[in-house]
């Protein structure tokens, strides 16, 4: 009985070793999650942001201006994003016109080792079938938020 006391004493600090070696690499882990989901906020933001857009151009609610502070306001973003809206050659009922909208996203934790694996910028790109004819707008380029 005394050799496996003898033996249980050697591994003592054993645990410790092995979880100060590994702890690095869960707190990777845990940024990472929270990073990503962080993002997928954002991209969740800008998805919002470009429907709400499509949704009132499509019924030519407002000018150009309107259009890009609605999708601007919809979003709750940190970091700016531009709005771009489209519509086809004529602007006539039935027709299709586009809005696109693009941001960066913002780091959570600030490291630097996660936002590698992230996108660059988060793109969201809707297009929609004109109820109304675009008299009020035309195509607007970008337009920062």
């Amino acid at each position: 009985m005394t050799a496996f006391r003898r033996a249980m004493t050697r591994d003592n600090g054993a645990s410790l070793i092995e979880f100060a070696l590994i702890l690095p690499l869960l707190i990777i882990l845990l940024l990472g999650i929270v990073e990503f989901g962080w993002v997928f906020g954002q991209y969740n933001d800008v998805k919002h942001g470009a429907r709400e857009g499509a949704r009132i151009a499509a019924v030519n609610q407002g000018n150009e201006s309107f259009l890009v502070t609605y999708a601007c306001d919809s979003m709750d973003l940190t970091s700016p994003a531009e709005v771009s809206f489209s519509d086809s050659t004529n602007g006539k009922i039935g027709e299709t016109a586009t809005v696109s909208v693009v941001a960066t996203p913002d780091s959570l934790s600030g490291f630097g080792l996660i936002e590698v694996f992230l996108p660059s910028t988060l793109t969201s790109t809707i297009d929609f079938r004109l109820e109304q004819d675009s008299t009020a707008w035309t195509s607007i380029g970008l337009t920062g938020c």
